[in-house]
């Protein structure tokens, strides 16, 4: 499966999630995204990308894959053998009943093959096949509210009723495989043994036997596959035992066994590889559900959103300061909840106080935007390192390309800080050399 198309199956997959389940803890995912200068369709498949990442669903997708591909090499090691089987049980007596023979060669193919082309149509609105419709009332069954089980009904809906054509390639596949061998083990056995061949019939007059070995032979014959004489398929109710005579059945039952079984499994199997993939590469995400047009809202790019008229002056400032650091020399100091009328040194950058949501937003959307290179944190240590304030310090640490701790007194709560084992500096760090 293209890259593509994996990213759209978790994008669906994570759409799903949310839809029943609310949405994820998003908030510096969406902010990374809005960052990058790209298409709406690819930002939402950015995010719904790294939400997988974090929630394991891109390596339950890997682990899903990687079990379908066992799973079909399983399959097809199983029809090489199931091919083996029908033609020695094809050939299992001698002499050989030659509608008999044909009848088991080719019976269950056909009784197969006309039920996956009536459920092409019976069942085209559940994907085209009996099994879609198997597959989806697992899928129901299967998918409670956890996340990697969501991702069955979330190819489904991705791929509707593209899926028939999955389908009817993995079975025409199959069933190509299973012909095929097959037919290697009938040369085989054809090259190494003397068969005798007759019909026998007690309905049947044997005028009716040569027109239907004609009816039958018409195509291969047009392929290199004779049919035998009239007088010679007359006789052969007495299982004659002439060298020709054995030869030319033979090759009018091998040709029969291609044309009418082995190449309609392969055309079918090429008619359903092509249109499965032309209409996969016709998948396109559709922006305008309720849900992605809420997502549109929220993933828009950070050079957008500072460019409204009311925050020009803040722009502005912003701008210079993002050239700044791209000269490699963007030392900051953020203060993470302590009291504004704490004094910062003013030997260094001071960016602002991280008290109030907005307050982290607005910074964490400069530093995403253009990371720092050295990056210092002042925490008042009478401040409890609960669960909320190690994720915030984690998400300033990853927009720096170096970063400390700088501990402004020993609090009440000092020797819990230092049980973290952060890495620790003085607002002298900034000012040294990078």
């Amino acid at each position: 499966m293209r890259a593509e198309l994996k990213s759209l199956w978790l994008t669906e997959t994570i759409h799903l999630i949310e839809k029943e389940s609310g949405r994820f803890a998003d908030q510096d995912i969406n902010r990374q995204v809005r960052a990058t200068q790209t298409s709406l369709t690819n930002r939402i498949v950015m995010r719904a990308t790294l939400l997988a990442q974090q929630t394991g669903l891109l390596s339950a997708q890997k682990v899903l894959l990687n079990a379908v591909k066992l799973s079909l090499v399983l399959l097809l090691l199983l029809s090489v053998f199931l091919g083996a089987t029908l033609a020695f049980g094809a050939l299992s007596q001698n002499p050989v009943n030659l509608y008999w023979a044909l009848f088991s060669l080719l019976g269950v193919h056909f009784v197969t093959l006309i039920i996956w082309l009536l459920s092409m149509f019976l069942f085209a609105n559940l994907g085209g096949s009996i099994l879609v419709y198997c597959w989806l009332w697992l899928a129901k069954k299967l998918s409670q509210k956890k996340t990697v089980q969501q991702l069955i009904p979330a190819f489904n809906e991705l791929f509707g009723s593209r899926i028939r054509w999955l389908i009817g390639l993995v079975l025409n596949l199959f069933w190509t495989v299973i012909l095929s061998s097959a037919l290697l083990v009938l040369l085989a056995l054809f090259s190494t043994q003397h068969y005798s061949f007759e019909w026998k019939t007690t309905l049947l007059s044997s005028d009716a036997i040569i027109d239907l070995t004609h009816y039958l032979g018409l195509i291969p014959a047009k392929l290199g596959f004779a049919i035998p004489q009239d007088d010679v398929i007359r006789l052969s109710d007495q299982a004659l035992n002439s060298g020709e005579i054995r030869s030319s059945w033979a090759v009018w039952l091998l040709g029969v066994f291609v044309v009418y079984g082995l190449s309609i499994r392969f055309i079918c199997m090429i008619i359903c590889g092509f249109n499965w993939w032309f209409s996969c590469r016709r998948i396109k995400l559709d922006v305008n559900q309720a849900g992605y047009q809420l997502l549109a809202n929220q993933l828009q790019p950070l050079l957008v959103k500072v460019e409204d008229a009311d925050q020009r002056q803040d722009y502005n400032h912003w701008h210079t300061q993002v050239s700044f650091i791209e000269e490699g020399q963007g030392a900051y100091l953020v203060a993470v909840d302590i009291p504004e009328d704490w004094h910062p040194p003013d030997s260094v950058i001071f960016l602002g106080f991280l008290n109030t949501r907005e307050q982290r937003q607005k910074i964490l959307d400069r530093l995403q935007l253009t990371p720092a290179n050295k990056l210092l944190i002042a925490i008042d240590t009478d401040r409890s390192p609960d669960r909320g304030i190690l994720n915030f310090l984690n998400q300033l640490m990853n927009k720096s390309q170096q970063n400390r701790v700088w501990f402004i007194n020993q609090g009440k709560q000092f020797n819990n800080w230092q049980e973290l084992s952060l890495q620790l500096a003085t607002p002298a760090w900034l000012t040294e050399e990078l």
